[in-house]
């Protein structure tokens, strides 16, 4: 609100304060009219003198319109003679205990959060609760709920204040006064208004409005019996304030909320599992926000799920809008997005369509390659970042790593990229591109040099980036550059089951337009990423030829042991045995210079298969320990096990179930307890899936449950398994 006193207490007659009054506040004769519950023509009569003596009520009602603080409303008395009239005071308004209106939609999938807010609510020193989260997640709701819960508490009632319309800190105390009943407009006459009463004041969207703070912590400690309940999608940042995020629903209650929107629109909830299915991508396109998945159900309410999944990528907007009873900034998730971005500063309003790039999670390593070239370094990114945070536009990822991650919820990322400027857009790709070649570099140094595990995680988690990354290479024709990247990462995306999509990559680049170099790094990442063994042989030969011939010995080294692995299927054990010892003759002087682990692991590893190949075990299990010997020898992280889980799921899809079962027992032995669960839970996925193949359904299920599940299993009993797991491969493969 404006204060108008000022140019008020200037005019000398009551038409023309009133007058005055109105367009100080942007208001037409017909709003102020309709906000007094007065006539067009009693208005315009009094602004132009024609009524001179307008009756105490008729004052009240103009006065209680236009949100009159004391000074202006004893101003507008004194033009009329009756400053000290006490029929022209406010008359003095009682408590009246009642509840907000409920949610207007079914709740589903809050009641650990509810739970959360009735315990701050209840127990919380000030009392001060602040519900934060994006827009659309449903804060208003979830405060309803609770502000319910809690109003058996509050003997003094519940008052809602909306305060979406408030602009003016200064203002937030009249209109929560207003909602409790009183015409106060300081924290003093509110504070006496609620004095000895227990009361809980929701207060919505106060996020234009946060420098309010300080005054509601004045209002809480003026009125000991009074609580707060706010909403917002920044917190208020005061000490007295407890912030409780509102997180988007999960999978199961995104489909309950979507099929009741379904069928408040009268359409019979989906019963075929390809309908079934389409609700459930719909949510996930959501990313579980409510608001999104109401709008996507009012769609798909009229074309049907399938038909809205076929093109929900393709449509700028969704063709049919928000309910009419929400508010007009929440029709869209444009419109709400929107209204979060009006209140970004610079920085953080021109990183978020950059951000939007990005179509999954990132590091703050990531947002300083993505920020624009005038950002102030880092700190200038990193603190637009955390701007965007506190507006709930950018979330914590849940993403696995050694670092923070952070992602945009996918209706936001949407509505964000759209708003990027083309060279924005060019300077974002090419950033990413210099980024992913200095990621890729850095991460393959660390696994093929120290058998870094923890790098293959990062490079899982940042696929998606690396792969915008080498595309803008590819684009920019930079194709040695891109073939380097590849190289660089193709262990990690083999090893983390990801050689099919490897593959696509590698489709990209066509060696006519590559260097020597980068031709060798294309093959040997080509081949390693190759499960046909006549195709994995020829290709890894012609890498090893060219490494071979421009001395790179560490090319040479994988090229060989990628050719003796598909000499191992095409059953030519002698030619397999004498391309690890080239092997290891090129690793053994790639040694001397530069540790390379990956190389120096995997001659064992590949004798191993051999072994096993030909059918003895025991020779298979030694040269198995002695390759994960070697790796603890050089002080490597290297996981033999890890290694041993992909090649027991090549021998499954090959068939070769006894063999699986026997990798997939030593690699249990070789299991470091250091490697944490996630390497544990893949070797138990595979072992599932083999008992599956085996037709042991409770075996399969109980290795499932193992992958599931974070907790430690004895040592022993996970041996038995898989001895288990062997024996029972042996017997229906016919082995003795």
């Amino acid at each position: 609100m404006n204060d108008s006193s000022r140019p008020a207490r200037k005019t000398s007659s009551f038409a023309a304060m009133l007058r005055d009054l109105r367009e100080a506040r942007s208001l037409t004769q017909q709003e102020l009219a309709a906000a007094a519950g007065l006539s067009v023509d009693a208005v315009s009569a009094l602004e132009r003198g024609r009524r001179t003596q307008p009756q105490p009520h008729t004052v009240r009602s103009l006065a209680s319109a236009l949100q009159l603080r004391d000074a202006d409303r004893i101003a507008l008395l004194s033009t009329l003679g009756r400053a000290g009239d006490g029929a022209l005071e406010m008359p003095p308004r009682t408590l009246t205990p009642h509840r907000p209106s409920p949610p207007a939609v079914p709740v589903f999938g809050r009641d650990d959060e509810v739970a959360e807010i009735v315990a701050a609510l209840r127990t919380t020193r000030g009392r001060l609760v602040t519900l934060t989260g994006p827009g659309g997640v449903g804060k208003t709701t979830v405060a309803l709920v609770a502000a319910d819960m809690v109003a058996a508490d509050h003997p003094g009632g519940v008052y809602f204040a909306d305060l979406t319309n408030v602009t003016d800190p200064d203002d937030v105390v009249a209109v929560v006064a207003r909602a409790a009943g009183s015409h106060a407009d300081t924290v003093t006459g509110l504070a006496a208004h609620l004095a000895g009463a227990s009361v809980l004041l929701v207060l919505d969207n106060l996020e234009r409005v946060t420098a309010c703070g300080p005054q509601l912590v004045e209002l809480l400690a003026a009125s000991p019996d009074a609580v707060i309940l706010a909403t917002s999608r920044v917190p208020l940042r005061v000490r007295r304030e407890r912030e409780v995020r509102i997180a988007p629903l999960g999978p199961a209650a995104a489909v309950r909320l979507f099929d009741e929107r379904l069928a408040a629109a009268g359409v019979p909830p989906p019963t075929g599992s390809e309908d079934d299915g389409a609700v459930a991508q719909l949510c996930r396109r959501a990313d579980g926000l409510p608001l999104a998945i109401e709008l996507l159900a009012a769609t798909a309410a009229r074309l049907g799920p399938r038909a809205l999944l076929k093109w929900v990528d393709q449509l700028p907007d969704l063709p049919v809008a928000g309910p009419r009873d929400l508010p007009a900034r929440q029709r869209t998730m444009a419109a709400t997005v929107e209204w979060s971005c009006r209140m970004l500063g610079p920085a953080a309003r021109r990183l978020l369509p950059r951000l939007a790039m990005v179509p999954g999670s990132f590091s703050l390593d990531t947002v300083d390659a993505i920020a624009a070239p005038d950002a102030t370094g880092a700190a200038g990114a990193a603190g637009a970042l955390a701007e965007l945070i506190e507006h709930s536009l950018v979330t914590r990822s849940d993403d696995a790593g050694l670092v923070g991650r952070f992602r945009l919820l996918e209706p936001i990322r949407r509505y964000a990229l759209k708003t990027l400027e083309p060279t924005d857009r060019e300077q974002v790709r090419r950033g990413v591109a210099r980024w992913a070649l200095r990621t890729a570099r850095e991460q393959g140094a660390r696994i093929r040099g120290h058998g870094d595990m923890t790098a293959v995680e990062q490079v899982e988690v940042d696929r998606h980036v690396l792969r915008l990354g080498f595309d803008q290479l590819v684009d920019d024709y930079r194709h040695d550059d891109a073939a380097e990247l590849l190289w660089s990462v193709w262990l990690p995306l083999w090893m983390t089951g990801h050689s099919h999509e490897g593959l696509t990559w590698t489709d990209r680049l066509h060696e006519d337009a590559l260097s020597e170099r980068a031709r060798a790094r294309w093959l040997v990442a080509r081949a390693g990423f190759n499960r046909v063994a006549a195709d994995l042989f020829v290709t890894a030969e012609r890498a090893m030829r060219l490494a071979e011939r421009i001395d790179d010995a560490s090319l040479a080294a994988e090229a060989a042991i990628f050719a003796s692995a598909a000499a191992l299927r095409l059953e030519d054990f002698d030619g397999s045995e004498a391309l690890l010892a080239r092997a290891e003759a090129a690793m053994k002087t790639r040694l001397d210079v530069e540790r390379d682990v990956w190389a120096a692991v995997h001659v064992p590893i590949g004798r191993g298969d051999g072994a096993l190949l030909r059918g003895d075990r025991s020779a298979a299990a030694r040269h198995w320990r002695a390759a994960a010997a070697t790796a603890q020898e050089l002080g490597s992280g290297f996981s033999v096990a890890a290694v041993l889980a992909e090649c027991a799921q090549a021998a499954r899809g090959e068939g070769r179930l006894d063999d699986a079962a026997v990798m997939l027992a030593v690699a249990g032995e070789l299991a470091p307890q250091r490697d944490g669960h996630r390497p544990k839970a893949h070797l138990a996925g595979v072992a599932a899936a083999v008992a599956a193949d085996l037709g042991d359904v409770a075996s399969a299920q109980w290795w499932e449950g193992v992958a599931d599940s974070a907790a430690a299993l004895d040592t022993d009993e996970l041996g038995e398994r898989f001895r288990e797991l062997v024996r029972r491969a042996d017997t229906v493969s016919g082995r003795d």
